[in-house]
């Protein structure tokens, strides 16, 4: 009995200073390049809670680790357009936004959003948007149209390179006038006889290689984010930016607790940590994305303030649009996938950067 009383005590023993490093660490998933290892640095310093960050190089690989309810993670940042699905499959935690301290630093229009109404999954993390960058050395003319991109000229022709994404097919959309979130079979039909030449011809870019093709002088427009342009326009300062009068896209990323979480308390307190202005802001400073987060500028470096990428010149319209659902998504998603396999098949091949 008194042996039995000793192995309990030992096991015990054990036990208690694993709790105790479990109960001191924050987990978080995202994508490379993606998180600040220095404000991660901060959140340790100030709560005495050990991070480990773990990276892969996609929004789908991320949500992919996500997928069986138990993770392993605390913190993950998913697009805004995959919330819903991860709400509806139960993949990220009920975590009631809106009673976390600093949750009223939040802008109003970036709360209470289509895919989150309530507040209770997700807080808002960056902002940016999709539409292109032109080597005004190559092309001198006006850049604001996606025209310049659908029916491009000479100087453009051959130079082009695509996002890796469906993103493309609803620039296609705004192009043609329709709906970015249409399923209307006649209407995607249009967008497929302008995107297969396109795709045939174009070099097609994984997002996580969208630096390099910016920096790549045999492009003379690339569809990229906001934020990537601006970083490749210290090294290549012909870059500018479009505003198409078309339209553009606008993207959102949040912040998550998955599913099961090891440390939801320590979870929570990284979502309030975000939710502090001068920690928006540093965030805003590495990626290069603005925040939602109200107060932050005081904070933000001022070449940001200043970027032609992040403030649109007047009169230019960024169209804060309802992002598109999970059923919307599939579809594109699927169609893109169709396109660019039948792209392959014509005389003229995609390109691979």
């Amino acid at each position: 009995m008194k042996r039995s009383a000793r192995l309990i005590v030992t096991l015990l023993g054990l036990l208690v200073p694993l709790a105790a490093q479990a109960a001191s660490e924050l987990r978080v998933l995202a994508r490379s390049t993606y998180v600040s290892r220095d404000l991660l640095q901060k959140f340790e310093r100030e709560t005495g809670v050990s991070v480990t960050l773990s990276t892969l190089s996609t929004q789908d690989e991320m949500i992919g680790k996500l997928s069986d309810g138990h993770s392993g993670f605390d913190i993950t940042f998913p697009a805004d357009n995959q919330v819903a699905k991860l709400i509806e499959n139960g993949l990220i935690e009920r975590v009631l936004a809106d009673r976390l301290p600093g949750f009223w630093n939040i802008e109003d229009p970036w709360r209470s959003r289509s895919f989150d109404p309530r507040n209770e999954y997700t807080i808002p993390h960056q902002w940016g948007t999709t539409a292109f960058a032109v080597d005004t050395s190559i092309h001198r003319g006006d850049i604001d149209s996606l025209r310049l991109l659908f029916d491009p000229p000479p100087e453009i022709q051959g130079r082009i390179a695509l996002l890796d994404s469906p993103d493309v097919m609803q620039l296609a959309l705004l192009y043609l006038g329709e709906p970015r979130c249409t399923v209307d079979k006649a209407k995607l039909a249009r967008v497929d006889t302008i995107l297969l030449p396109l795709l045939a011809r174009a070099r097609l870019t994984a997002v996580e290689r969208a630096l390099t093709t910016l920096d790549d002088p045999t492009i003379a427009l690339a569809v990229a984010w906001n934020g990537d342009v601006m970083r490749a326009r210290e090294s290549r300062p012909s870059l500018a930016y479009a505003y198409p009068r078309e339209g553009n896209l606008v993207w959102t990323d949040v912040i998550a607790v998955p599913r099961n979480p090891p440390n939801r308390a320590n979870a929570l307190k990284f979502l309030a940590f975000m939710l502090k202005p001068e920690n928006a802001a540093q965030a805003s400073n590495f990626n290069g994305y603005a925040n939602m987060i109200r107060g932050s500028e005081a904070h933000m470096a001022p070449h940001l303030l200043a970027a032609p990428e992040l403030v649109a010149p007047w009169p230019a319209k960024v169209g804060f649009s309802v992002s598109c659902n999970a059923e919307v998504q599939r579809i594109h998603d699927e169609m893109w996938i169709q396109l660019k396999k039948r792209a392959i098949l014509l005389p003229v091949t995609i390109p691979r950067g």
